[in-house]
């Protein structure tokens, strides 16, 4: 029978993940690096900045499936007529995008565009997602110091901006465990529309937007038809429940993506990959121009 490991390697492993995990903590949670400001600051240099006179200004908030729908702010093809930006975060609720609602009472733009997912309760595991985005960036830059390539520089801007400057990269799984993870993340969605309280406070402030001339639109990115025949009942629930609360009207549209009956566009059977963006594209593009078009 193997022998335990001596107790000083425990310490050591221990202390390693300390080692890691401390200064990463500390760099997320440092005062000068919050992402609220960081995101609330470049939401405020897109609405305060001059526009073309006749350009319909959209700003966009969402989740991380919104991310993986709509290419990084460099890659985005010219919309004519419109300046576009979209602003996420990982997982459901509104989360560190909350500050950014303040920008808006004091730069309202012509259209605000929000994700579903974001009028969702805040899931435990957004924290683990935020430090593992800054592992990998801490990564590529220690791999940077190491070998001089100038493709692992680290970017000098906030991870909380990562979607503004990065593709979203799609998790990847074996295809014998595909179905397996879709199913997983399918039955997690069914509890999280099944016990989802609306959250009165926003929707009461996007009210207000509403009344004073902003169009708001609720999008609803649909997920994989496998999750969406998964999770219908549920949903449908609890989005009776959200229209509720904030009726459609005038102001307040609700807006549903396509379903794609192709394979493998998504990679979890929630975030498209780039496959699907590019099928995603034309369609969204389409739907901004028929906004500026009611105008």
């Amino acid at each position: 029978m193997a022998s335990a490991p001596p107790l000083r390697i425990w310490l050591y492993s221990a202390l390693l993940v300390m080692g890691v995990m401390v200064p990463l903590a500390l760099q997320r949670w440092s005062p000068w690096r919050g992402p609220d400001h960081a995101i609330a600051d470049h939401t405020r240099q897109f609405l305060a900045s001059p526009t073309t006179e006749g350009k319909l200004r959209v700003l966009g908030l969402g989740s991380s499936v919104l991310w993986a729908a709509t290419p990084p702010a460099p890659a985005q093809m010219a919309l004519p007529g419109i300046d576009w930006m979209r602003m996420t975060k990982p997982g459901t609720g509104m989360g560190y995008l909350l500050p950014s609602l303040g920008i808006i009472d004091r730069h309202p733009p012509d259209i605000l565009v929000i994700d579903e997912n974001l009028l969702l309760p805040d899931q435990d595991n957004v924290i683990m997602d935020e430090l593992r985005q800054d592992l990998i960036l801490a990564s590529k830059g220690m791999a940077f110091q190491l070998t001089g390539n100038v493709q692992l520089a680290p970017r000098q801007a906030y991870v909380a901006l990562l979607d503004q400057r990065e593709p979203f990269e799609c998790a990847t799984f074996p295809a014998h465990t595909q179905r397996r993870e879709t199913l997983k993340n399918a039955a997690n969605l069914q509890l999280v529309f099944n016990n989802a309280a609306i959250n009165r406070q926003l929707t009461e402030h996007l009210q207000r937007l509403a009344q004073r001339g902003v169009r708001i639109v609720l999008l609803e990115l649909r997920r994989s038809e496998l999750v969406e025949q998964t999770t219908a009942t549920e949903k449908q629930r609890w989005l009776s429940r959200l229209q509720q609360a904030l009726p459609p009207g005038r102001h307040i549209r609700y807006l549903s993506s396509p379903i794609y009956v192709q394979q493998n566009l998504h990679c979890d059977g929630s975030h498209l990959n780039a496959a699907g963006a590019r099928l995603f594209a034309p369609w969204w593009q389409a739907q901004l121009q028929q906004l500026r078009d009611e105008r």
